[in-house]
């Protein structure tokens, strides 16, 4: 009987929970404080977090937005005509776009010789070692510093064992003459005004299937030939000048061009494709990569070479070292749309953020002066509760059997006297006094079973509060 009792009160308690989990509602309460410096700092700190949803989150950052990064491909086309300045008084040597680009095309990046050292008619043979080499091992004073079959470190050649006086150089056997390798105090080559570049620039953000491009389908054939970019007047123009990209980089071409350096050419892509996409255009900036502070390996120079037979069908060459300006492209497209998701999410996100107000308040609550009248009203003490519904329990028992004692009272009181105006007298008078009117077979005395009820009742009461 008492397991058949377990069970069945195991199940009325599930019941209970399920019914309660369907049909009931839980809110929290809400206790109204009257202070003004409370409200305003709430109110404040509010309108801080609305002006910085709305002003950086939504407005600058466009967290409402899917975002896409962009694939490009960058594509140039150099012309002009440079001069070199040719030694012993003879006239000047004309250089076009294919002479000064070397190579031809890179991949995001093209260069512009401004100076160069050009070793000319070089052949398989024997000469001394270059002077300017400067490394160990290139130097001799006998043919024992010259060891044969050893190649020079950093140098042009193998050594011969023979050492060469007066110039104090070991033999090498390689091409000769060797380059005279030297940094020529000012560029060989002028006319720099004259060189011009199309830059090609293609985009696609796949996510979107947009394609842009900088040449745009309004220019014309004889704009393109007559435009000059200026981040001003002209900022769409797809064609710089060689001068302006190194000005535009806040350096100066007369120094730089001596030992050369690094551009970064940047094209950044910023588009809004809520927009019409007609506004979607790029931005050209430019910026050195190298540092002019640079002490050793400065500036940006490398060796070319150009190969050919000469009458007797002997391989000859011209050996070039080049120093110039290699512009790099940095591409960097960016381009968002509405997303609903996106949206939704950063919403949900911004309203949770306005809990931090309550948060302030609540922190700057707790070292109030009047705090702990606050807490006594937001915060209940489930023991304290217990305890207070006892004794309620306890008081209402102990007053029904006071009654019920004064109403034997009387009744036995009127039973002695044998006076039936004295009795209903009394019983009138105790009537008066009872809140609840109760017989005598009603009233059960306080004992130990009155207070296992009450402290079962009071368990039931506390298990359904909770």
């Amino acid at each position: 009987m008492g397991a058949g009792q377990s069970v069945k009160t195991i199940y009325g308690k599930i019941g209970a929970s399920v019914q309660a989990f369907f049909f009931e509602y839980e809110t929290p309460r809400v206790i109204t404080m009257k202070s003004r410096r409370i409200g305003v700092l709430y109110r404040l700190v509010q309108l801080a977090l609305l002006i910085y949803l709305i002003g950086y989150v939504f407005v600058y950052s466009k967290s409402y937005q899917r975002f896409d990064v962009a694939d490009s491909s960058v594509v140039t086309k150099v012309k002009g005509i440079l001069q070199r300045d040719m030694p012993n008084g003879a006239p000047a040597e004309i250089w076009d776009s294919n002479d000064f680009v070397v190579p031809a095309q890179e991949s995001d990046a093209f260069f512009v010789a401004t100076n160069l050292i050009f070793t000319e008619n070089q052949g398989q043979g024997l000469c001394p070692e270059d002077r300017n080499v400067g490394r160990r091992g290139i130097h001799c004073s006998n043919d024992t510093d010259c060891p044969a079959g050893t190649p020079t470190p950093y140098g042009n050649g193998v050594r011969t064992g023979r050492c060469v006086l007066p110039n104090g150089t070991c033999e090498i056997s390689g091409w000769c003459p060797t380059e005279i390798d030297y940094t020529p105090k000012k560029p060989v080559l002028y006319g720099f005004d004259t060189v011009t570049i199309l830059v090609k620039n293609h985009v696609n953000f796949r996510n979107f299937g947009v394609k842009r491009r900088n040449i745009l389908e309004s220019f014309s054939q004889a704009y393109l030939q007559s435009c000059r970019f200026h981040p001003v007047t002209d900022p769409l123009c797809p064609v710089f000048g060689f001068r302006d990209m190194v000005t535009f980089a806040n350096e100066s071409l007369d120094l730089m061009a001596v030992r050369g350096g690094i551009i970064g050419f940047g094209i950044e892509w910023n588009c809004n494709l809520d927009r019409d996409l007609e506004e979607c255009l790029p931005r050209y900036t430019f910026k050195r990569l190298d540092s002019i502070h640079d002490k050793v390996a400065k500036g940006w120079n490398f060796r070319h070479t150009f190969y050919y037979y000469d009458a007797n069908g002997k391989s000859r060459r011209d050996l070039v070292k080049f120093w110039g300006i290699r512009f790099v492209f940095l591409v960097n497209g960016l381009a968002g749309k509405f997303s609903i998701v996106h949206f939704l999410m950063h919403v949900g996100s911004s309203i949770g953020l306005f809990g931090i107000a309550s948060l302030v308040c609540e922190v700057i609550l707790n070292y109030w002066r009047s705090s702990s009248v606050l807490n006594d009203s937001k915060f209940v003490n489930l023991e304290d509760l217990k305890a207070k519904r006892r004794m309620s329990i306890m008081t209402s028992s102990a007053s029904v059997n006071s009654a019920a004692a004064a109403y034997r009272y009387n009744l036995k009181g009127a039973t002695e006297d044998q006076s039936v105006g004295e009795t209903d007298h009394r019983r009138s008078s105790s009537m008066a006094a009872v809140v609840i009117p109760l017989s005598a077979k009603d009233v059960i005395p306080y004992n130990d079973s009155v207070s296992h009820e009450l402290n079962h009742a009071t368990d039931k009461t506390n298990s359904e509060w909770l």
